[in-house]
């Protein structure tokens, strides 16, 4: 598949799986066999079907009693990666401008690409650098836990702020910012 071609099924780009298979790994997290064997042909520049990663996701899921601070801590873990050993530092400088990546999907769209109804988006909605508050509204089929690690991730990572939060009480797919 070409960069240009828009699939008909759901793909994910191999830097976003590679990322997660390296979470796993400096984060110790255990998923089994099942999990070493989808990981183990990542090629960081090809693209992989969405099943795969949701599959991957599941796996993870399965593997721990209390899964939430494992997927927080993943989404954080990969957005470090992406920043310090990926594209982030040539696209981020400020914690901000990661917030701003997201505006109508751009973020989203350069690591998932599919039908809209499929992939879903991942939008900038509201943005208040004086208050320190954004929102992002999701509607992807990623783990909502996961993505607020995502935005924990890459609104930290270029270190010039000391305090990231990210929230979706009542609404999952409401992700509230605070950011200093």
């Amino acid at each position: 598949m070409s960069d240009e071609s828009e699939p008909s099924e759901p793909v994910v780009h191999g830097a976003l799986m590679g990322g997660f298979a390296q979470a796993c790994v400096n984060l110790n997290i255990v998923a089994g066999r099942r999990a070493t064997a989808l990981l183990a042909d990542i090629d960081m520049g090809r693209w992989f079907p969405l099943s795969k990663w949701m599959e991957i996701e599941r796996m993870v899921g399965e593997s721990y009693a209390n899964v939430e601070p494992i997927r927080l801590k993943l989404g954080i873990e990969m957005m470090t990666l992406w920043y310090h050993h990926g594209p982030g530092k040539a696209l981020i400088h400020r914690g901000a401008d990661f917030l701003h990546f997201q505006t109508g999907s751009h973020g989203i769209a350069s690591v998932i690409r599919g039908p809209r109804e499929v992939v879903g988006s991942f939008d900038l909605a509201e943005f208040d650098s004086e208050r320190g508050h954004a929102v992002i509204r999701s509607s992807t089929p990623f783990d909502k836990t996961i993505e607020r690690g995502v935005l924990i991730g890459g609104v930290m990572a270029p270190g010039d702020l000391y305090y990231v939060d990210v929230t979706n009480d009542g609404d999952p797919n409401r992700l509230v910012v605070e950011f200093h």
